[in-house]
């Protein structure tokens, strides 16, 4: 066998990390939704940061939900590789670095037509990850041997929560702006999709993920 025929790996420690994910995932159902707020990089300018695009917007930094049980926050992080999405059951400024030129809030509005007020006060009753294998390596030297083997890392690109009033997704991607049709995933932003059918433009065809909850 040669060194380019090694098979490839799993990352070792993956399994645990992924099972605390599912296990942070999996306690936000039976939790009622009392808040929503999207955190932006710091705007420096006079006009507001924009982030509604109708059936999605862009959260950036990350989304902090108000919960009957606390709050709960759904960002972006390198735990698996860079980047997926991830949930935290605390508040979003333990994971951003505050201050009067650090991120803030920015929206969203979740009165009236909204796309959130349909669902505050109501339950999560169901959630879902879709997770992507990546191939990484192999790594190789200047001279062109092999410094590390080819190994594979499962990242979690994407969210959902299931209300009675519908279903959420959020996403670890970059809208490539101004044009909002191009997105980068996995990335280092979040974009919250409220339809199926801007699921599908991102992407993801799995019908257990972005059809109708089980």
């Amino acid at each position: 066998m040669t060194s380019d025929d090694r098979p490839v790996g799993k990352v070792r420690g993956a399994d645990g990390l992924r099972g605390r994910f599912e296990g942070a995932l999996r306690d936000l159902r039976g939790r009622r939704l009392t808040s929503v707020d999207y955190w932006d990089v710091h705007n420096f300018g006079p006009e507001r940061a924009p982030w509604d695009y109708g059936d999605w917007h862009h959260a950036v930094m990350g989304v902090q939900l108000g919960t009957d049980l606390g709050a709960v926050t759904v960002t972006w992080t390198d735990t698996f590789y860079p980047y997926g999405v991830e949930v935290f059951h605390e508040p979003i400024g333990h994971h951003l670095v505050l201050g009067e030129s650090g991120p803030a809030r920015v929206g969203p509005d979740v009165e009236g037509q909204s796309r959130w007020a349909p669902l505050l006060g109501s339950r999560v009753h169901s959630t879902a990850c879709h997770w992507e294998q990546f191939q990484i390596g192999p790594s190789r030297r200047a001279n062109g041997s092999i410094a590390a083997p080819a190994h594979s890392v499962d990242v979690p690109v994407a969210l959902r929560l299931d209300f009675a009033a519908g279903s959420i997704w959020f996403v670890a991607a970059i809208p490539q702006l101004p044009d909002p049709q191009g997105v980068f995933i996995p990335g280092d932003e979040i974009m919250v999709v409220f339809s199926a059918e801007k699921m599908r433009d991102l992407g993801f065809e799995d019908p257990a993920f972005i059809g109708p909850p089980s």
